[in-house]
């Protein structure tokens, strides 16, 4: 299943974007890279202290919940200003060319 945990980030610090830089690089140290899919920083165009941090994954899983890696980089970033963490399960998956598109059944995921 994939799914992602989006943590979106609404600083008050000027220097957001490398104070997230040094979060993940320090996390990347401390444990195996090779868990998840890949980690994408997001940052909004006109507010340059908004982030985006999504974390992909694509597991076993029937009921995802936040991760280890999540959480510790949630708790690392929450004193820098407005912190929302949430989690997103993969519904339809839309590849070229495109095909019938159906939404997978919202029961294999509740």
């Amino acid at each position: 299943m994939k799914w992602i945990e989006i943590i979106t980030l609404r600083s008050l610090e000027k220097n957001s974007r490398q104070m997230v830089e040094e979060h993940l690089h320090q996390l990347f140290q401390e444990k195996e890279a090779g868990l998840f899919n890949a980690i994408k920083v997001y940052c909004h165009p006109r507010v340059e202290t908004d982030l985006s941090i999504h974390i992909l994954w694509d597991t076993e899983a029937q009921h995802p919940s936040e991760s280890e890696l999540g959480q510790q980089l949630a708790y690392a970033l929450k004193g820098l200003g407005q912190l929302n963490y949430s989690i997103w399960v993969e519904a339809v998956d839309l590849e070229w060319p495109l095909e019938k598109v159906s939404i997978r059944p919202w029961s294999k995921h509740f």
